[in-house]
This record gives C-alpha cells, structure tokens and sequence, in this order.
C-alpha cells in the first residue's frame, strides 16, 4: 500500500472535506481525488461517501481509518525514539489532564520533568475526562491523566494518584450547625455539580449515592472555579477536590461540611496500547510516578 495514498486518505477522513485535507498537507483539492480514487482502485473498495458537500467514510474506510491513524502515530513514535537516543537533548511532548488534575496536580509533574529534561517542548491540553479520552483515542496525546477511569480496551491505564473529596457549603450555611450530619440532612438541598462528561460529576454522583445522599436538585457549571463560586454564592451545595477546596478556604466565604464519610477517587495516567511510548513520554510517566510518592503525598 502507498504511504502517500493511505496519507492523503487519512487526511480526507480527519477533515472531512477534501479542499482541507489538502491545505492540511500542502497539495491541491485535484490531487487529492486523485490520491483517493487511486486508493480505492488499488483496494477494490469504496472508502469515502460523497453526498453533495458532505464526505462520509464508509465502513471499510473507517476501519482503514482506524488503521491508519496507528500506522502513523507509529511513525511519529519511531521519530520520536531516534530523537530521544540523542539523550532527550530535543523533541516534545503532548499531554492531556482532566481540570482538576491540570489545574492542581500536573503542574509540580511538569516542573519536576521540565527541570530534569529542560530541552523537551512540553505542551498541556486540559479539559475535562471525556475531551481528554476523544483526543486519546484520536492519537493526539502522548499520556494524558483523568479522574477516575475508562472502560475502553484501546486505552492502558495505571494507577497514579488518590484524590481526597470534600462537601462544600457557603459559610454561613445552616448545616455548618449540625452535629453528626447525616446523609438525610441533605436532601432538601440543592447540588451543584459540573458539566456532563467531566470526572468530577461522575465520581460525584456515584458517591453521594453510595453514601445514601439523596441529590434531586441541580446546578450545572463548567469547571472547578464556577463550581467553588457558585457554592460561595449561595447556589448549593458540591463536592470538590481538597486540593482546590484549600485554594478557597482562607477567603472566608466557603467552608467544609464534616460528614462521617470519607470520600476519595483514583487518578489514572492513561495511554494507547497500540502506540509505544517515545522516550520523552516514558520520562515523563516516571517523574509522575516520582512526584506522586513524594511532593503529592507529603
């Protein structure tokens, strides 16, 4: 098979246009049928659907697709090995975090690994799990790290972190006053909780339930500030990382609800089994792993 083709094809099915895939990879609209008519003729197979302006795969193309999104994330990490022979003196590094894990927890990572390795171009897409797992899947990352876990073969994760959660309240909220609160002491209130797709209301969700908290209504916000604010304001109630409930602490206007219960979630670093892990990207999983013992656990 022509790398050039399957290349070309590659593009057509990431942008879904032609006219794009071809300014993606520097040749004309023109070229670029010709590339993929060639190919289907080569495989005796349609790949792509046309329907008036809109390019759809079909199902041999998406699994091509799929092929070939691996055989060049391969070729970029061969690229990526040679490179690091040269003693990680050069390359970059792509990683992904879910909110609460960038904004708190990857930061001393990136510092540890940056001051170890200061050559490597490090760059960091923070959003929340469900983004993170869509950029993963689509060979975008090179380790990404997510608040609970993925139930996806593709994806091989490895315990990182353990991330404490606590119940917020605005400060002068009536249950500050409630000896042995119980699960039952909730239930009139209102919760805010994140975005669909984050972790974070995930994890939330399932241990409210757990713990016998009944959650009716809610408040929807997009990440960890809004939350925080929200609860400030008066909104309701949420559940949040310690880490970024600290952040708010000592400006008075929110404060922790004692509940007899512990709540805690895992942390996962996550990577593509299909795809070997560069020499930087291996160095970065063990700084992880570094910092997780000592800087995060202190």
């Amino acid at each position: 098979m022509n790398l050039h083709l399957l290349r070309t094809f590659a593009s057509v099915a990431e942008y879904r246009s032609f006219s794009r895939a071809g300014e993606a990879i520097h040749i004309s609209q023109p070229a670029v049928s010709r590339a993929v008519r060639e190919l289907e003729e080569q495989l005796e197979i349609s790949l792509l659907e046309r329907r008036g302006g809109q390019v759809n795969l079909t199902q041999a193309g998406a699994e091509l697709y799929e092929h070939a999104r691996s055989i060049f994330a391969l070729e970029k990490s061969a690229m990526a090995d040679l490179r690091g022979r040269q003693g990680l003196a050069r390359g970059s590094l792509t990683v992904g975090a879910s909110r609460t894990i960038g904004t708190y927890f990857l930061p001393p990572v990136i510092a540890e690994f940056l001051r170890r390795y200061p050559a490597i171009d490090v760059r960091i897409i923070s959003e929340n799990t469900e983004l993170i797992q869509r950029r993963l899947l689509a060979y975008e990352l090179d380790v990404a790290f997510i608040e609970g876990s993925l139930d996806d073969h593709r994806v091989e994760q490895t315990f990182w972190h353990e991330d404490e959660l606590v119940i917020l309240a605005h400060a002068h909220h009536s249950l500050l006053r409630v000896n042995a609160l119980k699960p039952s002491d909730m239930d009139s209130e209102r919760w805010v909780v994140r975005e669909e797709g984050s972790g974070t209301r995930t994890v939330t969700l399932a241990l409210l339930k757990k713990a016998g908290v009944n959650v009716g209504r809610m408040i929807e916000v997009g990440g960890n500030g809004a939350l925080v604010q929200s609860v400030a304001a008066g909104l309701g109630l949420a559940m949040v990382s310690s880490a970024a409930a600290r952040e708010h602490l000592s400006v008075g206007k929110v404060n922790v609800l004692e509940f007899p219960v512990c709540f805690k979630r895992p942390m996962h670093r996550v990577r593509l089994r299909n795809k070997p892990a560069s020499p930087a990207a291996q160095a970065l999983m063990d700084v992880a792993d570094d910092v997780a013992k000592t800087f995060l656990s202190s």
